[in-house]
């Protein structure tokens, strides 16, 4: 299982080329709010997210 602490808004400071081939993750907006879940991106893996609490994933950003 991969890790993910750090949110990146929209991506911010990454090249185009990465944000292009990085993996995606779909989320419902219940899942969005939470500040710790589990999720499988689009190449299968198994994602732990532990964002710091109060933190709300938006359409766009980067873990």
């Amino acid at each position: 299982m991969l890790t993910a602490n750090k949110l990146m808004p929209q991506g911010g400071g990454l090249a185009a080329v990465l944000l292009r081939r990085a993996a995606t993750v779909e989320l419902d907006w219940d899942v969005r709010q939470k500040s710790r879940f589990d999720a499988t991106d689009s190449q299968g893996r198994q994602i732990g997210v532990f964002l710091p609490r109060g933190t709300a994933v938006r359409g766009g950003d980067v873990l």
